[in-house]
């Protein structure tokens, strides 16, 4: 092997032999450094000792990265590692080897540190934005503000009726941190709710509980979150009990005071409307949202909004009913107006209906108590299941419902009479003839 001291002259004008893919030329100042040219030009600091009668050989590096001083401490450094028993590039590979698991145990730390940092800074109100976010499309309308109005913060003014909106039961618990809900935390707030409003406690419980749930379900919040916490015994027992709603009726024995009482009412708007509510089986809203030009007079019908339907449902218009509409103010479009309303139709009725109750003696039943006494009422006159869903809007349950039964508005109003009939019967009401002419006044 050709040996030389290594200048930057003879490392420039070192070249590859003719007929050879290689050349080297070795050091004379440190042992085992190399130069490798090769037919290309390409030039290379190698290092090349023996280890137990082996030859190693290294690449350090090129002269254009590494000038002559650091190649010769390279090799230095190699031949002190060899001299020690060891191999270089077992001993280089175990140095990578370390620094890997260095990195990989500082990006674990790292985001230990971050998933930490992100346990004690979520808070629930941002999982239940999320929450409701996810199911936007799979909820009902009704039960996406079931949860808004549970978690509402309050002090709004009220869409419907005078005042503000009152804060939900809900919204204490958005105010927390994910990692600081506990069986403790959850059974004082329940208890605190519980003395002042139970339903509203215990639906927002139930709603809380399969939020929470969820959240135990997903990557993002399995480890914030302790799902024994939600069913917790102590917890439970702060739940109040779900109400039976079978006294939320009114029964055959209470028509007589409770028409009079409501016929009784100074305003005859409510008065039409309560039992309106009563005769038809419809839902609040779908009642209050009836407009003049979905009645139709002379053919005996009317048109409600239906929560089901899109399109709505046509109910059949019994004399008596149209007796009491026909006979009300037509100041705009809506049948159930009121001029002190901003939207101009009937809004609160609860309240005058309580007060009609209190007269009649009765014990209190809501305005969907209504609507559940025409289902109860309705078996008096043996009508047909299928009718009385029909009437009062309900889902189809059945294949038969859905695609082979299609009911004319003819033989609703059969039924319907007959159960109007019998209603005002057992009130003491004497049907009188609907004025004759009457028509649809648009609004």
């Amino acid at each position: 092997m050709a040996k030389v001291n290594f200048t930057a002259g003879r490392i420039n004008g070192f070249q590859c032999e003719a007929d050879k893919k290689q050349s080297f030329l070795w050091d004379t100042d440190a042992a085992g450094l190399g130069l490798r040219t090769t037919a290309n030009g390409s030039k290379s600091y190698i290092f090349q000792a023996k280890r137990n009668g082996q030859a190693i050989r290294i690449t350090i590096g090129s002269p254009a990265s590494w000038n002559l001083t650091e190649a010769r401490s390279e090799a230095r450094r190699l031949k002190m590692i060899i001299d020690k028993g060891h191999d270089p590039r077992q001993v280089k590979a175990d140095e990578q080897a370390k620094l890997r698991s260095d990195i990989a145990a500082a990006d674990a730390l790292k985001s230990a540190e971050q998933a930490e940092a992100i346990r004690q800074t979520a808070s629930v109100s941002e999982a239940w934005t999320v929450y409701l976010a996810h199911h936007s499309k799979r909820w009902g309308k009704r039960h996406m503000t079931d949860h808004i109005n549970l978690s509402q913060s309050g002090g709004e003014t009220k869409k419907r009726g005078s005042g503000l909106t009152v804060r939900g039961v809900l919204f204490p618990l958005l105010q927390m941190r994910m990692v600081d809900v506990s069986a403790e935390t959850l059974t004082a707030w329940q208890s605190k709710e519980a003395e002042t409003r139970a339903n509203n406690a215990r639906q927002g419980f139930e709603l809380f509980r399969a939020f929470w749930r969820w959240c135990a379900s997903r990557q993002e919040y399995a480890q914030l979150v302790r799902l024994q916490d939600v069913e917790n015994k102590d917890l439970r027992a702060e739940v109040p009990s779900r109400k039976s709603k079978r006294f939320d009726v009114l029964e055959r024995a209470h028509m007589p005071s409770w028409f009079a009482a409501v016929r009784g009412l100074n305003n005859p708007v409510v008065s039409a409307y309560l039992q309106a509510l009563l005769l038809t089986g419809a839902r609040r809203e779908e009642m209050a949202a009836l407009r003049w030009k979905d009645v139709d007079f002379q053919w005996k019908s009317m048109w409600v909004k239906d929560k089901v339907a899109e399109e709505g449902r046509k109910l059949p218009l019994t004399p008596y009913l149209a007796g009491l509409l026909s006979s009300l103010p037509r100041r705009n479009k809506w049948v159930f107006s009121s001029p002190t309303s901003a939207n101009g139709r009937l809004t609160e009725p609860r309240i005058p209906h309580n007060r009609a109750l209190a007269v009649a003696g009765l014990n209190h039943v809501t305005l969907h108590g209504l609507r559940r006494t025409f289902a109860s009422l309705a078996e008096w006159v043996e009508m047909p299941h299928g009718i009385v869903a029909q009437i009062m809007g309900h889902a189809p349950n059945a294949t038969a419902e859905k695609h082979y039964i299609n009911r004319p508005l003819e033989l609703l109003a059969v039924w319907h009479g007959k159960y109007e009939t019998w209603i005002l019967e057992q009130a003491g009401i004497e049907l009188l003839p609907a004025p004759a002419g009457l028509k649809v006044v648009k609004a």
